[in-house]
């Protein structure tokens, strides 16, 4: 796959975003500059005209992951999006397609991975500059979630970046000193 048109990024995009569910823009932006041979121009430019085209959908918000600073873009691919990727999906050579599922399964992994560590952290509103922190994981098929309060917005910042790199020792060394008799 070598420089693909602006149209086989469209279609190519679309069947990640579909086959990634909850898949982030820079998640999306990361697979596609990275395996499709896409720059950063052409994919700016295919996922512009499929957003206004509504043939994707994206959610602005703090998804607690980290990935980003602040706010993260969330990507699904929408009912017309749908439809039109199964009207070319068939016209897909074996190696495309062959490409792109091995590219969306990498995708999905990073995105369940992403997505399995979560910290939140906002302001308890008592004027005393104390923040509810929020943290939670799934990793594993281990539920883990706790909340409390951080004293300031540095420290739930720290909390909240800790967790996020190290939420597995973390998580088990605090169920492990509930364990201790």
């Amino acid at each position: 796959m070598s420089n693909p048109s602006v149209s086989d990024g469209k279609i190519h995009l679309l069947y990640l975003v579909k086959n990634a569910p909850g898949v982030s823009y820079q998640a999306l932006m990361d697979k596609a500059l990275d395996s499709l041979y896409l720059d950063f121009f052409a994919f700016s430019q295919c996922y512009s005209e499929l957003v206004a085209g509504n043939l994707l959908d994206r959610e602005i918000k703090d998804t607690g992951t980290g990935e980003v600073i602040g706010s993260n873009e969330t990507i699904r691919i929408t009912k017309g999006g749908e439809a039109i990727l199964e009207d070319v999906e068939d016209t897909l050579n074996l190696q495309t397609l062959g490409y792109l599922k091995k590219a969306a399964a990498e995708l999905r992994e990073k995105v369940d991975d992403i997505n399995s560590v979560k910290a939140f952290m906002n302001p308890t509103g008592n004027g005393d500059g104390s923040y509810r922190v929020e943290l939670s994981s799934s990793r594993g098929g281990k539920a883990f979630t706790c909340a409390f309060i951080a004293d300031s917005e540095e420290e739930a910042e720290m909390i909240c970046s800790n967790w996020r790199s190290r939420c597995d020792e973390l998580s088990n060394g605090f169920l492990d000193e509930l364990r201790k008799s």
